[in-house]
């Protein structure tokens, strides 16, 4: 009778899963998305703050185990356990666990490799390394290369080994995980881009343009939370809408599927600016304050345009100009507009957060 898989000895297990180095195949990807899809819809809700395709199958070019490793970071305070109940009730087999991680596999059967592979591995959010090395070896081809001859080297040595194997590559990993940690820094956090300026400046059009320039991006207006009739401005309403606001970002700052979030707003005062901020929860995410500046007779230019093409009331431009000078005050980049169009105004915001 064949043993159970877990009847057997170490030894054994890894002579029925010997280590293999197999080319690059696109269906990886496919594997994964497929996985991932099904984990979103099997996890409760909210668990997962993402979920990534890492390991060598999701570098690309190079020879790789055809075993797609995939990580997922849980929001923090989540019970791993509860978790873990939920992937063995879905076919998944906890491997090991200590008090911030676990391992998991799926694919594995008393015949050996079933056609598809996977392991996953469980985080808290924020313990991301393999993220920083495959960025790097995509980024940087040279190093990929020699990441596969080493494995290459390795492979025969260690092919009924697969702790010597792993353990073999670890210098190797370690030293360009900490290279694209310095070259990288955050990359991984979330963005919030805070964007104000007067009326008639293209704040909005210029947020547009980043939703689809941005990758998993969303773009909100302050506006539509005082969109009234009767408009009215009181204390109560624009203590309203500040927490309206607020709880409206710091929504998508904790949803999953986005990553970078951009919002507009008049945010002529820097009270305004600190009291948004304060409210939201920015652990784990990079804050560009921008404001949209320009001349005097460049917003007028602008904003009279708009009154002719039945955009803005006549009222606008002694509100909006009264603002202008207020944004020298403020604690932001400032971005020149005169002469700027939107997609160059949408290009330089890029620009700077990616210094941040």
């Amino acid at each position: 009778m064949r043993k159970s898989l877990s009847e057997m000895s170490l030894e054994e297990l890894w002579r029925l899963f010997p280590i293999i180095l197999a080319d690059h195949r696109e269906e990886w990807k496919t594997w994964y998305t497929e996985e991932k899809e099904l984990l979103e819809r099997i996890l409760p809700p909210g668990t997962a703050e993402r979920i990534s395709h890492v390991g060598s199958t999701a570098i690309g070019k190079i020879k790789s185990k055809p075993i797609v490793d995939i990580l997922i970071e849980v929001m923090p305070g989540t019970d791993m356990g509860e978790v873990c109940d939920v992937l063995c009730e879905n076919g998944w087999i906890c491997m090991s666990q200590s008090e911030n991680r676990m391992s998991f596999n799926k694919g594995y059967t008393e015949q050996g490799f079933a056609e598809k592979v996977f392991h996953l591995h469980l985080r808290y959010s924020g313990d991301h390394d393999e993220l920083y090395f495959r960025d790097y070896l995509n980024e940087h081809t040279d190093i990929a290369e020699r990441y596969e001859q080493l494995k290459l080297a390795l492979w025969k040595r260690y092919e009924h080994d697969r702790d010597g194997y792993t353990e073999a590559k670890g210098a190797f990993v370690r030293k360009y995980t900490a290279e694209a940690k310095k070259e990288y820094g955050s990359r991984y956090d979330k963005r919030l881009y805070l964007i104000g300026g007067p009326m008639g400046v293209g704040k909005t059009t210029a947020g547009q343009i980043l939703k689809r320039s941005l990758s998993k991006c969303v773009f909100l207006d302050g506006d539509w939370c005082w969109d009234m009739d009767p408009f009215q401005v009181t204390e109560e309403t624009k203590q309203m809408v500040i927490e309206n606001i607020c709880v409206l970002l710091n929504n998508f700052l904790h949803c999953t599927v986005y990553q970078n979030i951009v919002f507009c707003w008049v945010m002529h005062q820097q009270k305004i600016l600190d009291e948004i901020i304060s409210r939201l929860d920015t652990e784990k995410c990079r804050i560009l304050k921008v404001s949209l500046v320009c001349t005097e007779n460049a917003l007028r230019e602008r904003l009279e345009k708009d009154i002719r093409d039945g955009v803005r009331k006549e009222d606008v431009i002694s509100r909006s100009l009264s603002y202008l000078p207020l944004y020298d005050k403020l604690d932001t980049m400032k971005i020149d507009v005169s002469e700027k169009s939107a997609e160059k105004i949408a290009e330089e915001i890029i620009r700077t957060a990616d210094t941040l």
